[in-house]
């Protein structure tokens, strides 16, 4: 495919939702939701758990603190492929809720889907290992200490330079590039065209190498306006807050809230929706009905 079908995907996915936004936005909200009640849950059990454990309290927490991470790991790509069917049906015009979002795991494809979570649990693992490599120990002795003392709230160290910083960078863009990448394609091949994990992830794999230059640049279009979202959000959202919490502190609070799920239900849909659309043109979708002409500009 030429380059040029990046920006083809960014416009397509920035307008995703003008059919059914009740459904595509509802569903990235029940993402959202689904998330946080596993995250709040595994809390509140290891904070009981823990305090019941007698003399070992911290090795409880903390394996039902690994288990909690591990669940939000298989769970986030049979979320991330049901979102994509949802998509799928309101984009071709087809009857779609937004609970249909839990469909995978209705229609037996939530097992191979969730494997592609502790692929990503793998992959990060190996990737830390040849990461310390590149960056030296004391580098990474120096981040992680700079981590804590984040989390403390205090002033972090500064970083020392990484033993091979080149490498290092390259490293990192080769691995986010084919990580995502394999990601986004061998959800969308399970829950939308019925593969198993292996043969998605070999696809997947296969459509990484052979449209490197879209799916590079749709990376670089869709990481940018996220962080340029992010960027005015952030400034726009502090002086609101500000305001609202001079007059009633109670309504900045739920105001900071809705604006918070607003913006992630936004970005899901845009990222998942452009996962979608990358698997549709590269690998084909039987199912697709006869739709409009995709728009080539932003719609309001």
């Amino acid at each position: 495919m030429p380059p040029a079908q990046a920006w083809r995907w960014f416009i397509e996915a920035i307008n995703l939702g003008v059919r059914n936004p009740r459904a595509i936005f509802g569903a990235a909200l029940l993402l959202v939701g689904s998330l946080y009640l596993i995250v709040i849950g595994g809390g509140l059990l290891a904070g009981l758990l823990g305090g019941a454990g007698g003399g070992e309290p911290g090795t409880l927490a903390l394996a039902l603190t690994l288990l909690t991470v591990v669940a939000v790991f298989l769970l986030v790509p049979v979320l991330v492929g049901g979102l994509m069917h949802v998509i799928r049906e309101a984009e071709a015009g087809r009857p779609v809720r937004a609970r249909d979002i839990y469909g995978p795991l209705r229609g037996g494809r939530g097992g191979r889907l969730a494997a592609f979570g502790g692929l990503q649990i793998v992959a990060m693992a190996a990737g830390l290992l040849l990461t310390r490599h590149l960056a030296g120990e004391d580098y990474m002795a120096a981040y992680n200490e700079a981590v804590n003392a984040m989390m403390r709230q205090q002033q972090p160290v500064p970083l020392p330079t990484p033993a091979h910083p080149l490498l290092l960078f390259l490293w990192q863009l080769v691995f986010n590039y084919f990580t995502a990448t394999v990601m986004l394609l061998g959800i969308a091949l399970v829950a939308l065209s019925g593969l198993g994990f292996v043969d998605a992830a070999k696809a997947a794999a296969r459509a990484a190498l052979r449209n490197l230059a879209p799916n590079v640049l749709a990376a670089g279009l869709f990481f940018g306006a996220v962080m340029v979202a992010v960027l005015l959000l952030s400034v726009v959202g502090s002086v609101l807050l500000l305001v609202l919490g001079k007059l009633f502190m109670p309504l900045a609070l739920l105001v900071g809230l809705v604006f918070t799920l607003a913006f992630i239900s936004a970005v899901l849909v845009v990222i998942c929706g452009g996962g979608y659309l990358i698997w549709r043109d590269t690998f084909g979708d039987a199912e697709r009905a006869q739709a409009p002409r995709a728009s080539t500009h932003i719609e309001v």
